[in-house]
This record gives structure tokens, C-alpha cells and sequence, in this order.
């Protein structure tokens, strides 16, 4: 079942936010008008993503510049080799909702 997370309207275009839902830790991604959600520590060394470039549909960690595609956590640049978990995003009366 999809969390409400917070308010669609609190993120903007190109911006990301880092929430907690049901214990996990997300980063949501607002970009091209859709919402996306995946892991919000870095696959390569845990470091969190809340401070990393977001540039398209790229997110950068920004301890050591590995990137993520926020669509579906895919690796795109090492250092890192695994991808992140995505999860599940649906709008839902103005909020944004996700599923771990």
C-alpha cells in the first residue's frame, strides 16, 4: 500500500527531497512532471543522496560522483556497481505516495 509522503506541491520542477516512509529512507525526484522514488543512500558507500546533483534523470552521489537514473535506480557510473531499489510512486489527491 502507497505512503503519502508529503505534499506534491512542496517539490519543484528538478528537485529532490529526501523523506522516510515505513522506516525506509527515499529520495523523491520531480522531473518532467512526474514523480520517482529510490533508495536515498548510495549504493557504492551509503553516503546520502539528499545533497547530490540531480541533472535530468541522473541523480550524482556527491561523495564520489557515482549517478543513478532516479526512473528506475539503474547504475549508470562507477564507483558504484549496484543499482538502487525504486519504488512505486502514485499521486493521490495533491500528495505524493509511495510503496516500499
Amino acid at each position: 500500500m502507497a505512503t503519502p509522503c508529503m505534499s506534491m506541491a512542496d517539490l519543484s520542477e528538478g528537485q529532490t527531497a529526501c523523506v522516510t516512509v515505513d522506516g525506509v529512507e527515499v529520495l523523491i525526484a520531480h522531473v518532467q512532471g512526474q514523480f520517482y522514488a529510490v533508495q536515498a543512500h548510495c549504493s557504492h558507500a551509503r553516503q546520502s543522496l539528499a545533497g547530490g546533483r540531480l541533472r535530468g534523470f541522473q541523480i550524482s552521489c556527491p561523495l564520489h560522483g557515482a549517478r543513478f537514473d532516479v526512473r528506475d535506480g539503474a547504475c549508470l557510473a562507477a564507483p558504484a556497481q549496484k543499482p538502487l531499489a525504486s519504488f512505486p510512486v502514485r499521486l493521490e489527491a495533491g500528495k505524493v505516495c509511495v510503496e516500499v
